[in-house]
């Protein structure tokens, strides 16, 4: 008998079907096992392939198989960005061990709620994907639990000393470990413990962006009580590039293989190149390192020393360029005892970058004389300034609630926005704008701000942590560039209708 292929379609549905259900009911046991798996899961592309060169990393697939087999307990996980982290090891090793396992408790804890979320939002998706029936749940998947009919459960943790002192689940899974304040995240390691005959277990996520941060912690308590260690970076996670000719692709100069290539055009992941070369656009060489290649680099003798090229564009980013009719930007950082700093920007026109690049046109800097320099004394300057009648924006420093209500009130055409400081953050957002790792400057610098050129070159690093002095402009700067080089993270507007000041 002759199948039509309706009828294979068919009954290759139903296999995959049989062989989903098989590991959801059983677990699973070897990297065979985990292969099938995944084929018949088809949504978890994991890269098979070692592809970087770094001898440090492994093929996505090995932490994969290995937390899906629990073949190791405690681990660690430094992948980049983009690393389908919360993905595969908060929501499908959650879905995958509540269901094959009765009476296993797995807490989810992320940097925050949201974070924590990425992961049972994930485990929906598989869900819908592996039981659509709702067969193995008990009642739907809650906003932030889901219970299962053998006794299992999976539920998130908010990011507070108060949530993770109490519970003992057999199982925790920190995701961005880096975003977790130190407190909650020193509480949270004793959470975990065996019950019902399964082993506890400890698992974390992460990037491994900050300087010092609280990855590099939890890499080195691994390191010293002998925990799993799993490093992989983009290249584990790419496509192939086979359509791409290496002469004129854009990502020859980074490329692990620049010679022959034959590594990447044998890449099976899912991260596609282009996406990558687009990324490529808006990240300093330090984040590439960091968020993407997974290497550490220290900040040398001065924060911005490899981006800060003190040339004319389009080799450096100084310009001679007059104050426009255009819309100006103001990023402000109160003083008090130190000195007041205030950065004009306007958009670049279009022979300097156009739309999404910005020019440091001038500045306002008001240090301490006799007496300290007053947030009412600077607003007084600024009003007189040919700038004034020109300001839309003003990005301050969030500290100080009341010296924004000033400001506002001097301004009241003007919309206020609010960043989150974060200094790290901050740092990398600079970077990535002053020298993309393709393309041109994003953010310029008018020969006439000497006090933004002078604090460049004096904004030091101590012990690779950037030193709390000589940083006015440098601060200011750094608001500016968390809101118009980023994706909108810890920002909020306010209004002269309402008071914009943090709670």
């Amino acid at each position: 008998m002759v199948m039509n292929l309706e009828e294979i379609s068919s009954l290759r549905e139903e296999y995959k079907k049989q062989i989903l259900q098989k590991y959801l009911n059983e677990g699973m046991k070897t990297d065979l096992d985990v292969t099938e798996f995944l084929a018949a899961l088809q949504i978890a592309i994991v890269g098979t392939k070692r592809l970087c060169g770094n001898p440090e990393h492994v093929p996505q697939f090995r932490p994969v198989s290995d937390v899906l087999r629990e073949a190791v307990t405690y681990y660690v996980i430094w992948a980049c960005r983009s690393g389908s982290k919360t993905f595969l090891y908060g929501g499908l090793d959650s879905w995958v061990k509540s269901c094959s396992r009765a009476h296993y408790e797995t807490k989810l804890l992320g940097g925050s709620k949201d974070q924590s979320l990425l992961s049972y939002r994930a485990m929906r998706r598989f869900r819908d994907e592996t039981d659509p029936d709702d067969s193995r749940l008990d009642g739907d998947l809650l906003q932030s639990r889901a219970t299962f009919l053998n006794g299992s459960e999976v539920s998130i943790l908010a990011a507070s000393m108060a949530m993770v002192r109490g519970p003992h689940p057999q199982s925790l899974k920190l995701d961005e470990v880096d975003e977790i304040d130190e407190e909650v995240y020193e509480a949270a390691l004793s959470q975990p413990m065996e019950n019902f005959g399964y082993r506890d277990s400890l698992g974390m996520f992460s990037t491994n962006h900050n300087v010092m941060g609280q990855m590099d912690k939890a890499l080195a308590n691994a390191k010293k009580h002998k925990h799993a260690i799993y490093k992989y970076c983009i290249w584990e996670c790419i496509a192939s590039c086979r359509d791409y000719n290496c002469s004129t692709c854009p990502l020859s100069n980074i490329c692990p293989d620049p010679v022959h290539n034959s590594r990447i055009k044998g890449a099976d992941g899912y991260y596609s190149v282009s996406a990558f070369i687009k990324k490529l656009e808006t990240l300093s060489t330090s984040m590439l390192s960091r968020d993407w290649l997974c290497i550490k680099m220290g900040l040398g003798d001065t924060v911005y020393e490899q981006e800060w090229i003190e040339e004319d564009y389009p080799d450096g980013q100084l310009v001679s360029i007059d104050l426009r009719n255009a819309p100006v930007i103001l990023s402000v950082d109160f003083g008090g005892v130190s000195p007041f700093s205030v950065g004009v920007w306007q958009e670049a026109p279009e022979e300097l970058g156009g739309r999404g690049s910005w020019i440091r046109v001038t500045e306002l800097y008001m240090q301490m004389a006799d007496e300290s320099t007053t947030n009412a004394q600077v607003i007084a300057r600024a009003l007189k300034a040919p700038w004034a009648k020109y300001v839309r924006e003003i990005i301050p420093d969030n500290s100080r609630p009341d010296s924004i209500k000033e400001w506002r009130d001097a301004f009241p055409q003007a919309k206020m926005t609010i960043v989150t400081k974060d200094v790290d953050g901050m740092i990398e957002r600079v970077k990535s704008a002053l020298k993309p790792v393709i393309g041109k400057p994003k953010m310029l610098i008018n020969r006439i701000c000497r006090w933004w050129r002078l604090e460049v070159q004096m904004y030091g690093v101590k012990n690779d942590k950037p030193v709390d002095k000589n940083n006015h402009t440098m601060d200011e700067t750094g608001y500016f560039a968390l809101a118009k080089f980023g994706e909108g993270e810890g920002i909020f507007v306010g209004t002269t209708k309402r008071d914009i000041g943090p709670e």
